[in-house]
């Protein structure tokens, strides 16, 4: 069956007289085009072309075959730019979510800016701790997903998207705020108030503490909550320290309210990914926010 890049060739050698010069405009060898060419004369069962002195023309056949596929290649081409036209399109509706820490930044930022430049856009915003993200993207109640740790599910595809750390602050006035750093000992003494489980945040003070052969009951934890909004408030009402995503506290650390103590031992470093459902191709506003976000991550 002849392909489409034969029918571009052979219409293109038609319109230039020439298989050099149709090669040059295709950007492709002489010998790539006068294959195709000769593919599809196989396919027909006829010649298509002649010389005549110094020009390649169609033969009667020739000038038949291409009165149709020049209108096949017209169609084909104006399909090409109808898909490019609607990878632009920005309009209609996006269902994403975020765990706290990139929910609280920089997901909402970027979001009120892409909104702004694009108004006939309407993204929703789901924010929830990073297995219940992964749960709904996976179910595709929401379509991507940035979160700030990762699971093995056959349903998700991951993607990096931006580094954080976790940093253990307390409010500014608080016992144990005041010298800036505690040892790791004096880290196993302070009230503690974490996230929940399904957290981001929680599964990497986990996994910081495994290695190097403890748990979160070595520390002393006192709540475990929610949502970050829902620490933070806590923590600022002076009823314990937090291990938290630093990027879920800038604007409190800017302010004063809270105050970052320093640690040892621990690696609290993560990344930030988002995610989407692999059986499902994203759509073209999907694809445009994500490389959106990527562009303004650190707006």
């Amino acid at each position: 069956m002849a392909r489409i890049n034969q029918l571009i060739s052979f219409c293109k050698v038609v319109e230039m007289n020439s298989f050099s010069i149709a090669a040059e405009a295709l950007n492709l060898s002489q010998p790539t085009v006068s294959l195709q060419v000769k593919s599809l004369e196989e396919e027909y069962g006829v010649k298509l072309l002649h010389r005549d002195g110094h020009k390649i023309l169609p033969t009667e056949d020739g000038q038949f075959v291409y009165d149709h596929l020049i209108k096949m290649t017209a169609l084909f081409e104006r399909s090409k730019q109808g898909v490019r036209k609607n990878q632009e399109n920005y309009k209609g509706s996006l269902q994403i979510g975020a765990s706290s820490g990139p929910g609280e930044y920089p997901i909402p930022i970027i979001l009120a800016r892409f909104q702004k430049e694009h108004p006939d856009t309407r993204v929703i915003l789901q924010v929830g701790d990073s297995n219940e993200i992964m749960d709904k993207v996976a179910n595709q109640s929401l379509e991507i997903g940035f979160v700030g740790t990762k699971r093995r599910d056959g349903n998700l595809k991951f993607s990096p998207y931006l580094e954080d750390t976790l940093i253990l602050v307390a409010a500014k006035n608080y016992s144990f705020a005041r010298g800036g750093s505690v040892t790791f000992q004096e880290l196993q003494e302070i009230p503690l108030i974490i996230q929940q489980p399904g957290s981001g945040a929680t599964a990497i003070l986990k996994k910081a503490l495994s290695e190097i052969h403890l748990q979160l009951t070595d520390l002393n934890i006192i709540l475990q909550m929610g949502l970050q909004d829902s620490v933070k408030a806590a923590v600022l009402a002076g009823y314990g320290a937090t291990i938290i995503s630093a990027l879920g506290v800038t604007k409190e650390i800017e302010t004063g309210q809270l105050q970052k103590i320093s640690t040892e031992v621990l690696d609290l470093r993560r990344q930030i990914h988002f995610c989407h459902n692999r059986e499902v191709p994203l759509t073209n506003l999907a694809r445009n926010f994500i490389k959106y976000a990527i562009k303004y991550k650190k707006i």
